[in-house]
Formats: structure tokens, C-alpha cells, sequence
């Protein structure tokens, strides 16, 4: 008992100092607190200046980005191919053959390798085998594409070369008529009017795979003499910087196959690429024929505009009723992939293969310039029509389905395998059955 005591005789004092020394430190931690707190609360106080500022400074850099987005988003090449041809028009001596960046080097060889060598890099080969799905609708995009309309460019070409009409948009015409689908276009608007995904997908890949060897063959066909140069010289060209580059680019996919993932992520980045090139190609050709001089009338632009809008509609309204004709068999979503993909022309295959073709003609801008109408013609035209198409789409028996809000949503699918895949499901969610 006696050291119990005097054991707790010497505990109890430092016990107590111990509390006192934390209560003390809870006292010096609360003043640290509560000026700190004060600190904070007036340098709200005296922030709102600098608060105001930044905010009007987020909204110069919203504005600034706006103008950027718009610039160098969807609009990017219509904007700087207006642009292009803006500079070529007030300065011709800088893109000429004969001028500084030497175009027949920069333009005609290494420009058109590098786009073709591109379209090889990106070009799915192994997803070619899919065309056994849709060879119905793949046959008719080929034959539109390949047959119908330059047979009736031809026709057309026919009819204005006994007029007075300048010749050598005749066969700028035609080329235009010749030239397969847009390679990403049709597909984007594929997808927004609820179409069939898949078969543009394919049939853009196809189609500009096979426009390679067709087109020249159906411009060597309808042209004839009329073309330049040489049958010879052409299928050189061809050989060397068409076809070598994209058989380059599919042989690289084979021998390292790990470039195809770093091909897929930059997907954006080489388009744009291939877009610059495309300008650069547009601008020297330009420039060389604003320095030779022009051989066509302002007139003459406008005439072709007249009739390249009425053919175009002419092409829409011809696949749309001859694909709803019962014996194809075409669902609502087809018809929507046919319109967009058997109507459009594509300038990303088209400027390269005019350049490799016929760059020793003078005239080689003027045949640009069908096609350079065309392109941006066909996506007004498409714009407006994506949204009817895609209701279309949408109400038929082959589009989506959507169920009204008053509709019996089926139970939840079971998480067990075998059973079926599991399905995210939010309460009073609007349910969606899209077509596979």
C-alpha cells in the first residue's frame, strides 16, 4: 500500500502537466486556426477584382478557342481550300513549276506518296472480307459509283461539247464522274441519319481501294486522246506513286503488325496531315494556272455550278426510288448507307490522282474545279438532309425502335454467363433497341 502511494504521488503531477501542456497546445492551435481563418476570409474579401478578371480572361480564351475549334474542326479544309486558292489567285509565281518549292518534286511526287502512302497505313485489308454480308448493297454502290455515273457524265459531256462550252471543264467533268466515294464522309453521315454503319464503312474502303486501278481505266476509256500525255507516262505514274505507296503502307501493317495501334490512335492526326497535303497540292496547281493564265470565263463556273447541283439531286432521287424497289430487298437503314455512298465523289483520292495523271497539262486546274465544286455542293446537300432521313430511318420497320415512356420495361438480364450479356439500367431510363 505505501508504494501505491507513493507511486501515484509521483504519477498524478505529471499526468497533470501532461493535460495542461495539450490543453495549452489546443489553445495555441485554435488561435493559429482562427487567424489563419481571418487571413483567408479577408483575402476573400479583397478577391473579387482578380476573380472578376479571370473570368473575363476565361472568356476571351473561350471566345479565342471558339474561332479555333471552328478553324481547325470539321470546316478545316473548306475553310483554308478557299484560303489556298485565295493565296495562289494573289501571288501565282510562288507555286508555279518552275518556283521555289519546285512543285514537280514537292507537289507531284512527294505530296501524292505521302497521301497514298497514308491511305495504305490506315486501309483495314482484313475487314474486306466482310463483303459477303451486304453483297447486295456492295454491288450497287459499285455499280453507281463505277458505271452509272460516269456513263451519264459521259452522256452529258457528249451533249455540251457540240456547244461552245469550254472543253476543258467537259473533262474535269468527267473525271469527277469517275472518282470513287468519299472516304470518311459517307460514313460520318451514315451514322448521323441512323443508316446502315457497317456497309458504308466497307463500301468506302472498297470502293476507294478499287477507284485506284478503275478510275484511271475508266478516265483512259472515256478520255482517250483527250487526256495529255501518254498512255505510257499515265500508267508510270500510277504505278509509281499510287500504287507503290499503298502497297507500301499495307505491307508495313503485315510486317509489324504493332503499327496498327498507333495508326488507330493517331487516326485524326494523319487525316489532317493528309488534308495539308491535299491544300498544298490545291495551291500549287492553282498557282501554276493563275500564272499561265485562266482559259475559261467567269461564266463558265457558274454555269457548271447550275448543272452540278440538279445532277447531284438527280443521283439522290435515282437511288432512292430504285433502291426501295421490293425485289432488293433493302431495309430503311440500307437505302440510307446507298444514298450516301454511291452518290458522293471523294477530293482526297480525286486531286492526287488528277496531279499524278495529268500534271504536264496546262489545264490541269480547270479540271480541278468540277470536283472542287462538287465536294463541298454534295455535303450542303447531304446536311440537309440527314435529319429526314435519319426520322425515316428510325420509323421504318428496319431502323431503330423506341419504346414510349408508358411502355413495360423487360426485367433486368441476368449477370450469369450463358445467360445473356448484362445491360446497364437506370430507373425510368427511355430504352433503346437499336439494329445489330
Amino acid at each position: 500500500r505505501a508504494f501505491c502511494r507513493n507511486f501515484s504521488d509521483q504519477r498524478i503531477p505529471t499526468i497533470m502537466a501532461q493535460d495542461e501542456r495539450t490543453i495549452e497546445m489546443k489553445e495555441r492551435v485554435g488561435s493559429i486556426g482562427m487567424i489563419v481563418e481571418r487571413e483567408s476570409t479577408a483575402a476573400k474579401i479583397m478577391s473579387p477584382p482578380d476573380e472578376v478578371g479571370g473570368e473575363e480572361l476565361e472568356e476571351h480564351k473561350s471566345c479565342f478557342q471558339c474561332i479555333f475549334d471552328e478553324l481547325w474542326g470539321k470546316r478545316f479544309f473548306l475553310y483554308f481550300l478557299i484560303l489556298s486558292i485565295a493565296v495562289a489567285g494573289a501571288y501565282p509565281p510562288a507555286g508555279r513549276k518552275k518556283g521555289p518549292l519546285y512543285p514537280p518534286i514537292t507537289v507531284s511526287w512527294v505530296a501524292v506518296v505521302l497521301i497514298f502512302f497514308i491511305t495504305g497505313l490506315k486501309l483495314k485489308s482484313a475487314e474486306l472480307t466482310k463483303a459477303a454480308a451486304y453483297w447486295r448493297l456492295n454491288i450497287y454502290v459499285l455499280c453507281f459509283t463505277f458505271i452509272f455515273i460516269p456513263l451519264t457524265v459521259y452522256i452529258l459531256a457528249l451533249i455540251l461539247r457540240q456547244t461552245a462550252y469550254n472543253s476543258d471543264i467537259i473533262d474535269g467533268m468527267i473525271v469527277m464522274g469517275c472518282l470513287p466515294t468519299t472516304i470518311s464522309t459517307c460514313v460520318i453521315l451514315t451514322k448521323t441519319a441512323s443508316g446502315n454503319e457497317a456497309a458504308s464503312v466497307f463500301n468506302a474502303t472498297v470502293s476507294n481501294f478499287l477507284g485506284i486501278f478503275l478510275t484511271p481505266a475508266l478516265l483512259l476509256l472515256l478520255l482517250g486522246q483527250s487526256g495529255s500525255v501518254s498512255i505510257v507516262n499515265i500508267l508510270y505514274k500510277l504505278a509509281a506513286r499510287v500504287v507503290a505507296p499503298v502497297a507500301f503502307g499495307q505491307f508495313l501493317r503485315w510486317l509489324v503488325p504493332s503499327i496498327i495501334p498507333w495508326v488507330t490512335r493517331n487516326g485524326k492526326n494523319l487525316k489532317r496531315l493528309s488534308e495539308i497535303l491535299l491544300l498544298f497540292i490545291v495551291w500549287a496547281t492553282f498557282s501554276e494556272t493563275f500564272y499561265q493564265g485562266v482559259d475559261a470565263k467567269p461564266e463558265e463556273f457558274g454555269i457548271l455550278l447550275a448543272m452540278l447541283i440538279p445532277l447531284h439531286c438527280f443521283y439522290l432521287a435515282f437511288c432512292f426510288f430504285t433502291t426501295r424497289i421490293p425485289c432488293f430487298g433493302y431495309t430503311r437503314p440500307d437505302i440510307v448507307a446507298l444514298l450516301f455512298c454511291s452518290t458522293q465523289k471523294t477530293v482526297a483520292l480525286g486531286i492526287p490522282l488528277i496531279s499524278a495523271m495529268y500534271e504536264d497539262s496546262d489545264s490541269i486546274g480547270i479540271l480541278s474545279v468540277p470536283l472542287l465544286i462538287y465536294h463541298p455542293m454534295q455535303l450542303v446537300i447531304a446536311s440537309l438532309l440527314v435529319g429526314k432521313l435519319g426520322q425515316w430511318a428510325i420509323e421504318g420497320e428496319g431502323g431503330k425502335e423506341v419504346l414510349d415512356e408508358d411502355a413495360e420495361i423487360p426485367e433486368k438480364p441476368s449477370d450469369v454467363p450463358g445467360e445473356g450479356p448484362s445491360v446497364a439500367w437506370g430507373g425510368g431510363a427511355e430504352l433503346k433497341m437499336a439494329e445489330v
